[in-house]
């Protein structure tokens, strides 16, 4: 019974990860927010995109997905560099 609570927060811990880093990613200026998909399982996110981004872009996609709470590690092997 105690997994099946840990694993039901953890789906929501990740739920709201994903979200805050959606919302963090469509305000800041400079980068196609709309464009980045966001997925996040036990606090990894992972970032793609189907549109190319410079290399400034995508750092600065990690470094906002990173500064959320309880993200544990940022996976940008999905954006695709210009």
């Amino acid at each position: 019974m105690a997994n099946t609570v840990d694993n039901a927060k953890q789906e929501a811990s990740d739920t709201w990860i994903t979200t805050k880093v959606k919302a963090d990613l469509m305000t800041e200026k400079g980068i196609p927010g709309g464009d980045i998909k966001v997925e996040t399982s036990q606090g990894v996110v992972a970032l793609s995109s189907d549109i190319a981004m410079t290399w400034p872009q995508i750092e600065e996609a990690v470094r906002i997905a990173k500064n959320i709470k309880g993200v544990q590690a940022v996976m940008s092997d999905g954006l695709k560099a210009e």
